[in-house]
């Protein structure tokens, strides 16, 4: 193969390799966009601590393992108050 050749198909790998790894980042996007969405409306039909609590449990449990988190829910939960505790909420 001669040189040209050598180096023009090398663009042309990196190139369609960084287009599938953009497609592959923009499903991600929309899939954590969607989840997102989904905890909102969980988390918005919980009307005291308690439900809340249950709700983002649920929603944890569905979408935990999918989404490979690092943490356990009580993990996440604990963070969550301590940032509340914090003022460290938006």
């Amino acid at each position: 193969m001669d040189e040209e050749r050598h180096v023009a198909l090398k663009q042309a790998l990196l190139d369609h390799m960084r287009e599938m790894f953009q497609e592959i980042e923009a499903d991600l996007a929309r899939s954590h966009e969607e989840r997102y969405a989904m905890l909102e409306d969980m988390l918005e039909n919980a009307s005291d601590l308690d439900e809340l609590r249950v709700a983002f449990e649920q929603w944890y449990a569905d979408h935990a393992e999918e989404l490979e988190l690092e943490y356990e829910f009580p993990e996440v939960w604990d963070q969550a108050v301590d940032r509340l505790q914090e003022g460290d909420v938006a």
